[in-house]
């Protein structure tokens, strides 16, 4: 009897094992089906991602690219939309290959006649640049004689009954066009100033003229009457436009 008891306990055991082997195998099973799922949609999450990028950068890459053809790195984009070359300066020194720009020319001084255009001023008003009133420091300049007109001026030795005292003579400060007008301001230097003598301003309007204004002194004033403004002669042969 005892034999039979220790049988059916030892049957209970192994029973009881067999059963626990079989869960811990499905649960080994399933824990293993989990991790192959994990690793593949890590797999599919990775290309899926790389594709992304992938396409993202070709999309970049076919909207910005440089001169060469070639994708443009982020830091190298242009923050905005390329916008047309502004409208150039009104002052300095041009392109060799392009029409002179408007005002002040620090390489042009006087070489006319010293007889008094203005009061105290002798003034060279012309069409081109090549001519024997002009010198020029560097390469005569290309003026377009339609909208462009060259103006040179000095009051060096000019005749003059009442010189301005302490300054360095004549310079040329800027102009404005009022109406059809150009006017042209001509200032008495002070110390420490750079001179200038000329400029490139613009031709005036059909039935329009230059005018020549004093800013500080007598130098521009009209030879006769009282007016505030001297008229200048158009360049010889001119023809309205």
């Amino acid at each position: 009897m005892n034999s039979n008891l220790a049988g059916k306990r030892k049957a209970r055991v192994e029973t009881g094992a067999g059963r626990a082997g079989a869960r811990n195998t499905s649960a080994g099973r399933a824990a293993a089906a989990g991790t192959r799922l994990g690793l593949g949609l890590l797999v599919v999450g990775t290309l899926a991602c790389k594709a992304s990028v992938q396409a993202d950068a070709n999309t970049s890459g076919a909207a910005h690219l440089d001169a060469s053809g070639k994708p443009l790195r982020s830091f190298d984009r242009p923050m905005e939309a390329p916008v047309s070359a502004p409208d150039p300066v009104h002052e300095g020194v041009e392109p060799s290959n392009a029409f002179a720009l408007y005002g002040a020319r620090h390489d042009l001084s006087y070489n006319g006649p010293r007889a008094a255009s203005c009061a105290c001023l002798a003034v060279a008003l012309r069409d081109r640049a090549q001519d024997s009133a002009f010198q020029w420091e560097l390469d005569e300049p290309r003026v377009e004689p339609n909208s462009q007109w060259i103006i040179a001026l000095s009051s060096n030795d000019v005749p003059c009954d009442a010189p301005p005292s302490a300054t360095l003579g004549a310079s040329y400060q800027g102009y404005v066009t009022e109406g059809n007008d150009v006017v042209v301001y001509v200032e008495a230097l002070g110390e420490g100033r750079p001179m200038t003598n000329g400029a490139i301003i613009p031709r005036p309007k059909p039935s329009g003229a230059v005018f020549v204004e004093p800013t500080n002194a007598v130098y521009g004033k009209p030879l006769e009457g009282k007016g505030k403004r001297c008229k200048l002669a158009p360049p010889a042969g001119d023809a309205k436009p």
